[in-house]
């Protein structure tokens, strides 16, 4: 039954992530830190040095960051930070909308 019980609960993390409905808010501060930082391209020790905690404890965060978002990559997490970025809005005036 508890087979059953994690299937269906992994079914509908990935309906919710696919729909953008699992948001940010799953995460705590400093995991949000940590992640943006990952996504823009900052490696371990560079994020440890700019947040002043160990590189461990960067690896700690991103693990966790991972798990809460249900992925299993570095790579996976700038996709989905890039796929929930808000689209921006064009003005009809705007010269580079021109073909």
């Amino acid at each position: 039954m508890n087979k059953v019980l994690e299937l269906g609960r992994d079914a509908m993390n990935r309906r919710d992530r696919q729909s953008g409905l699992l948001g940010y808010d799953v995460l705590s501060p400093r995991e949000r830190q940590v992640m943006l930082l990952a996504v823009k391209g900052f490696a371990n020790k560079q994020i440890a040095r700019d947040l002043r905690v160990a590189e461990g404890t960067v690896k700690l965060h991103l693990h966790r960051v991972y798990q809460k978002l249900g992925i299993k990559s570095r790579f996976a997490l700038a996709v989905l930070a890039r796929q929930s970025q808000p689209k921006p809005i064009r003005r009809s005036d705007d010269p580079s909308d021109a073909a």
